[in-house]
């Protein structure tokens, strides 16, 4: 009976609304088209600060009035926070543009954060190759302490 249990739970969870199969994880160039890149201005709705990628959901208003919901995906929220970003570095109601690698799916209003610039000019990138570096040598540090103290 126990089996019958198991398997029938790892069905239903496999059957949940709200997380499509292809979509649950994915690899960057299977979604994204990194040749190009594209900007929109719009107003911020939400900021989920989560893992395995953070969210942005904004409305963007068009030429002719008409608003649409973008989507905008992040790194997750440990690479976040390392670079120094906090649940309140994109606050809801505020005007940002932002610059993204579009989806393959033509019209998909949904992009991959390149770059974002606030209504008050502030500037926020993702890490660089640079920081990560510095971030990499921070944790070998950290490590060395360690093992000089034990």
């Amino acid at each position: 009976m126990k089996p019958l249990r198991s398997f029938t739970i790892v069905l239903l969870l496999l059957l949940m609304p709200g997380v499509p199969m292809g979509l649950s994880h994915h690899s960057f160039s299977g979604v994204y088209d990194g040749t190009h890149v594209m900007t929109v201005t719009g107003v911020v709705t939400q900021f989920k600060f989560v893992n395995p990628h953070a969210l942005m959901l904004m409305d963007v208003t068009d030429e002719s009035g008409k608003v649409s919901k973008w989507t905008v995906e992040f790194a997750g929220r440990l690479n976040l926070s390392e670079i120094g970003w906090t649940a309140d570095s994109i606050k809801a109601k505020e005007r940002v543009t932002v610059t993204g690698n579009p989806t393959h799916a033509a019209g998909l209003p949904r992009l991959a954060f390149v770059k974002i610039v606030k209504a008050d000019g502030t500037v926020l990138l993702p890490a660089n190759e640079e920081r990560s570096k510095a971030i990499d040598e921070e944790r070998r540090q950290r490590a060395l302490a360690r093992d000089k103290q034990k």
